[in-house]
């Protein structure tokens, strides 16, 4: 039997259970992972192999793969371009100390975008981040998707975890092909529907802002405004439009859009 070591070494002391104060791990790492738009990105440097690290925008694509944006002469897509090895943090902000809030960290490697994904990776992109528009027509524009291979959520104080795994940030999509290849469809009629985004607004708690829905997926869909973002969790899974537009009409929002 093959053994793989892991990508993020097991802490030397284990965690003691009876001490830590109770949270839902994966939960909190989902909910962090898809409300998320910054992340601190991690290199290798090409020569001298010390750590070179930068900050990002974060998108995530509908089955979870954590993307970014790269212009071909940055220092990180030159380093990746020799060394795949990649790490990604994310931190819940707006405290004034953030080893009090929740910090997750994604070890993986990063891959150029194949022709086939850009398109729809852009458009998604630029949803979640709408003044991309000024270097994502730039020539030596790159996406790189970030296979995660290991992953470690720190909850705050007394509220760590050794138990994650990549697959737990990851959507199944199996199954859901009749949502997906409508994806742009219903997320375009949503977002030129006042009372629908008025309905998820309040979904997201009443947050005030220019709201859009930039992702949508079986697990949920996501919601972005000028300063801040938030993921709305569907009670359980959706496959089809008649899913989305029943789960709409059970939060207050119209049953068709428009």
């Amino acid at each position: 039997m093959t053994t793989h070591t892991p990508v993020i070494t097991p802490r030397d002391i284990p965690i003691d259970t009876s001490l830590a104060a109770p949270f839902d791990a994966r939960i909190a790492a989902r909910d962090l992972f898809r409300s998320s738009r910054v992340a601190a990105l991690a290199t290798l440097d090409r020569d001298s192999g010390y750590p070179y690290s930068t900050f990002t925008n974060l998108s995530i694509e509908p089955d979870g793969t954590p993307l970014f944006y790269a212009a071909g002469v940055s220092l990180h897509a030159r380093n990746l371009l020799a060394d795949p090895r990649v790490s990604l943090s994310i931190a819940q902000t707006g405290g004034l100390d953030v080893l009090n809030e929740r910090r997750l960290t994604l070890v993986g490697t990063a891959h150029p975008l194949l022709p086939d994904m850009l398109d729809r990776a852009r458009e998604r992109y630029r949803r979640r981040f709408p003044k991309s528009a000024a270097y994502l027509g730039l020539r030596d524009t790159r996406m790189f998707r970030v296979e995660v291979e290991g992953l470690h959520l720190n909850g705050g104080p007394a509220r760590n975890t050794d138990d994650l795994t990549p697959a737990d940030l990851r959507t199944e999509l199996a199954g859901a092909e009749d949502l997906c290849r409508h994806e742009v469809e219903e997320i375009r009629r949503i977002n030129d529907s006042r009372p629908a985004l008025a309905a998820l607004s309040a979904r997201a708690g009443g947050v005030r802002g220019k709201w859009r829905v930039t992702s949508l997926d079986p697990d949920g869909l996501d919601l972005a405004a000028e300063g801040a973002a938030r993921r709305i969790w569907f009670p359980s899974r959706i496959v089809d439009r008649p899913g989305l537009h029943a789960f709409m009409a059970s939060i207050g929002g119209p049953t068709s859009y428009g």
